[in-house]
């Protein structure tokens, strides 16, 4: 066959290769608390002695973490917050039964937590909002409670017996909730608690007074509901909790009806595509089910389950092509003390754990967790994806600082004579994929 139509081909082939955005599997991890219960190992950015344990944590765009802290000696509870390995605690309260709950939300330097209502700070600590039980709508223990940018809250509030899902916010200082949904007009039995993204559409999971035993519903700002997912002929059992991203994009995990495997889904609202399932030999089955996914606005997807390998709570990122596990137990990781290895094995029946609480992903693909260290600690990490060098290898073959079609003839004459300089892959073998890698690097422009 001719240079030239090869060529054409090569071009047709290459036009199809490139998958930019796809979950990496190179990664960096940065800590940036770490809680101490024992005398002789100082805690990181947190007083002595304070515990993490089965503790949320929220990620904000900008690599900022909050996440709340048992303490010991004048306050039993605190919330830290930290960025790129600096922070402390910017709220504490001493009080003989909890305060708050593990729920929080914090972007654009705002911070929501939820106590019977809830209260919004800044990164300082200082009130800025406050949504005190009660209101125009008559709520009280607020739970589930997410936040946009601007302060306005949604949550789940009880209502006597019945609950609501509410969006909550003052306009011209004056408080202005707006209900989504009620457990008393005849359309649903119970509503778990609702996740808000930026654009006000919010997520969650319904159980209807008629039809499907669950329904996943999508409210839209102005007021429609766009349905996720629901039991029936695709699955029968849903995890509770859903996550949003901005871009609309939610996160579930459901049990399929077909062979019971558990999986771990995100829909746009119309295609759902499947992240992780059961079936993966690293993944035991029944485990999804036992928290809630996080998703971010390019479709990845973190979910934290029990691994096979070490039978212990690992975390994976996903995003329907590329699934890469982030942690597992014994995986070394470095801390302000040096690497520590991850995990710590309780013994009986909790046995061996990592991953600790509920984990979350922002827009930057970063990745925040709370993880025993094996000296008996928990840490708080945050994850930020390594892209891929857009050049491993020089398409330059003729070697003149510029790219054209002579390089292109020279990559093909030195791939048809197997040349090493040709074999993109590095794999000793010629085929088409190192014609797709080629391609890749002559396109970015690769000198």
């Amino acid at each position: 066959m001719p240079r030239t139509s090869v060529l054409f081909s090569l071009c047709l082939a290459g036009a199809v290769t490139p998958l930019f955005g796809a979950v990496p599997t190179g990664w960096t991890f940065q800590i940036q608390a770490r809680s101490s219960l024992d005398p002789g190992i100082a805690p990181l950015n947190l007083p002595f002695p304070s515990s993490l344990s089965s503790q949320y944590v929220s990620l904000d765009n900008d690599g900022s973490v909050v996440t709340r802290v048992i303490l010991g000696g004048s306050a039993t509870e605190g919330f830290f917050y930290g960025i790129n390995g600096t922070g402390g605690i910017i709220l504490s309260v001493n009080s003989p039964e909890p305060a708050f709950s593990a729920y929080h939300d914090h972007r654009d330097g705002l911070i929501a937590l939820e106590d019977a209502g809830s209260i919004v700070i800044d990164t300082s600590g200082n009130l800025m909002i406050d949504y005190p039980p009660g209101g125009p709508e008559g709520v009280s223990n607020f739970s589930g409670m997410t936040m946009d940018s601007s302060g306005a809250i949604c949550y789940r509030g009880d209502f006597g017996s019945e609950d609501k899902n509410i969006i909550d916010e003052y306009i011209d200082g004056v408080r202005s909730p707006t209900q989504l949904a009620n457990t008393y007009d005849g359309n649903y039995s119970f509503l778990f608690a609702p996740r808000m993204n930026e654009s006000r559409q919010v997520v969650g999971n319904t159980i209807p007074q008629t039809g499907p035993t669950r329904r996943i519903l999508r409210w839209e700002p102005g007021g429609s509901a766009t349905t996720i997912a629901e039991t029936g002929a695709n699955w029968n059992s849903f995890v509770n909790s859903t996550a949003i991203a901005d871009s609309g994009d939610v996160a579930f995990s459901a049990r399929r009806t077909a062979d019971s495997v558990w999986e771990v889904n995100r829909s746009d609202g119309s295609v759902v595509t499947m992240i992780a399932d059961g079936n993966d030999p690293d993944i035991s089955n029944s485990s999804i089910a036992n928290f809630p996914p996080s998703v971010n606005s390019d479709g990845w997807v973190a979910f934290r389950a029990t691994d096979v390998a070490f039978n212990s709570t690992a975390l994976w990122v996903g995003d329907g092509e590329n699934l890469v596990k982030l942690i597992e137990y014994d995986q070394m990781i470095d801390t302000d003390l040096g690497p520590l290895a991850l995990g710590f094995d309780f013994g009986g029946f909790t046995g061996k754990q990592v991953t600790n609480g509920v984990v979350d992903i922002n827009d930057n693909g970063q990745v925040a967790f709370e993880a025993f260290l094996r000296n008996g600690t928990i840490g708080v990490f945050v994850a930020t994806p390594v892209a891929a060098d857009p050049c491993p290898s020089p398409p330059d073959f003729v070697d003149d600082d510029q790219l054209d079609i002579f390089d292109v003839f020279a990559f093909l004459d030195a791939y048809a004579a197997m040349d090493p300089a040709a074999d993109f892959t590095g794999e000793g073998t010629f085929d088409i994929f190192d014609v797709f890698g080629f391609l890749d690097v002559f396109n970015a422009g690769c000198v």
